[in-house]
């Protein structure tokens, strides 16, 4: 009989075969030693009722009293320190694609760590090839908005909770120390953080359950969330919703080029909603049809580059320091903070949808959360315009000035006798007592309108100097119509406007 020549390949699969025998048996003597109990044991051993449970026979690997008895489920994830030659099937590789790991918001230290390695176990299965990656729910499948303007694309997980964490700041911080949410040895954001793999007990596998978002208020404390109209639970808008809270809006894990997590570019996101209308049962009924609002002629310019995801992100660059004429643009975020917007006026001069919004002073410096509603329009109307040509309204509404309408205080007249019941020389007005819209029935706000400069009421600007008294409405809602025309106060007013047909813009700047 020939003699039967052995290689080193032959000699690889014996002892690999050897090794499969004795796997299971060196599993489980590995968790039982790791975790320090049976207990430990017990709670690896759930895996086996589980979509993790990979085996052939499925759950029939797990014990009669829910134990597990048949190891070798776990050879899907967990593998021997030292990899044969000759690689099983159910070894599976990593994508050819690599899992970007580039972050662009601040880090811990000025590092962004790389993926640690029970993280990219689950990126093995988990990049979208062969289990689920990172879902979105299918918002643009049927868009409400027509974004007709090309989108900027961001770099690759741009905003993910993949691998790092922020530094810790007003709005977030790490978990307590008495949380089961395990950030890692470089106290970062990783798949272990929020998933147990071996345990779906609370569903997608999470430590604990995220009923009303308990998993992202550990991490993120938003300011007047409890109080906002998004978040309070005794909302009855939102109570249907309340158990996914923050899920309504953001993802998870989402894609890269969606910044904030959110899962679709701001406005549309906002918009999906706050259109009148309910398309899914993921969307809250709102009073108002805020999309035909935008539909008017004159509006704030929601739908140009609508998700500029790379500027005012996290990312070193300002929106409020000039550049951009060019792409010029706003999101709902600008004036609201969805995390804070509510009914309540805190103040006669900041109305609640600007509650906790960034705003500037009168000198165009950045100034924390707005005291007053000016602040939030001087972001880009102020003295950091960034259109052109430059329009600084601030400078028109200076204290300084020798006359203004009092928007950034009192004014300077001791005497103004046209003035309507309920308005005095001491009053103060805000931007949306003229701009907003035109229907009074309608959304409030200086959303949109079929009046230029997006005003309330007629005006006759000092582009056409005659104009009928009905057109310079707006000015008659904080002035009597009467005394103006009859000169009350006011000498020769009767003269240049019912007789010679000038609108009031021909003699005074509106601000």
């Amino acid at each position: 009989m020939r003699q039967r020549e052995f290689n080193s390949q032959t000699w690889v699969s014996i002892k690999w075969f050897w090794l499969m025998l004795v796997l299971p048996f060196l599993v489980s003597m590995s968790i039982a030693q790791t975790g320090g109990d049976q207990g430990n044991l017990e709670m690896k051993g759930k895996v086996a009722f589980t979509p993790h449970n990979l085996s052939l026979g499925g759950r029939q690997t797990a014990g009669s009293e829910g134990t597990l008895t048949d190891y070798s489920l776990c050879r899907y994830c967990h593998m021997p320190r030292v990899t044969p030659a000759v690689e099983p099937l159910w070894y599976r590789k990593e994508a050819i694609r690599n899992f970007e790991t580039r972050q662009t918001i601040e880090a811990p230290a000025d590092k962004v760590f790389p993926v640690d390695p029970d993280s990219r176990t689950c990126l093995f299965c988990h990049d979208g090839t062969v289990a689920p990656g990172f879902p979105r729910r299918p918002v643009d499948a049927n868009p409400q908005v027509n974004l007709t303007a090309p989108q900027a694309v961001s770099a690759e997980n741009y905003n993910t909770h993949l691998f790092t964490f922020p530094a810790s700041g007003l709005e977030i911080s790490q978990p307590d120390s008495g949380s089961l949410l395990f950030m890692g040895e470089n106290k970062t954001v990783r798949c272990g953080t929020c998933h147990d793999p071996h345990n779906n007990e609370n569903g997608r596998f999470l430590k604990v359950t995220n009923d009303g978002s308990q998993i992202c208020l550990q991490c993120h404390h938003m300011q007047n969330w409890g109080n906002s109209t998004h978040g309070n639970p005794e909302n009855p808008v939102l109570k249907p919703l309340k158990q996914i809270a923050c899920l309504q809006c953001h993802e998870i894990h989402t894609l890269p080029t969606k910044a904030k997590l959110l899962r679709s570019d701001e406005n549309s996101l906002c918009l999906s909603c706050h259109d009148g209308m309910q398309d899914d049962s993921t969307e809250v009924l709102s009073r108002y049809n805020l999309q035909e609002v935008f539909e008017k002629p004159f509006i704030h310019p929601i739908r140009i580059n609508p998700n500029v995801t790379q500027i005012g992100y996290g990312s070193g660059a300002s929106r409020w320091q000039g550049g951009f004429s060019e792409d010029r643009s706003v999101r709902c975020g600008d004036c609201h903070n969805p995390h804070a917007v509510q009914a309540e006026e805190p103040s006669p001069f900041l109305p609640g949808a600007l509650m906790f919004v960034k705003g500037v002073d009168a000198m165009g410096f950045t100034n924390g959360n707005a005291e007053f509603e000016f602040q939030v329009c001087y972001k880009c109307h102020g003295y950091n315009q960034n259109a052109e040509p430059s329009s600084d309204v601030a400078r028109l509404f200076a204290t300084s000035n020798r006359s203004f309408h009092p928007v950034e205080g009192p004014g300077n007249s001791a005497y103004v006798p046209s003035l309507k019941e309920g308005w005095s020389e001491q009053s103060m007005i805000t931007c949306t007592d003229c701009h907003g819209n035109d229907d009074v029935a309608g959304v409030a706000g200086p959303h949109g309108s079929n009046i230029p400069h997006i005003l309330k009421k007629p005006y006759a600007d000092s582009t056409i100097p005659y104009a009928a008294p009905e057109e310079s409405e707006l000015c008659f809602q904080c002035h009597v119509e009467q005394k103006i025309l009859q000169d009350n106060g006011f000498k020769f007013h009767n003269l240049h406007i019912q007789q010679a047909g000038f609108a009031c813009s021909a003699c005074h700047n509106p601000h």
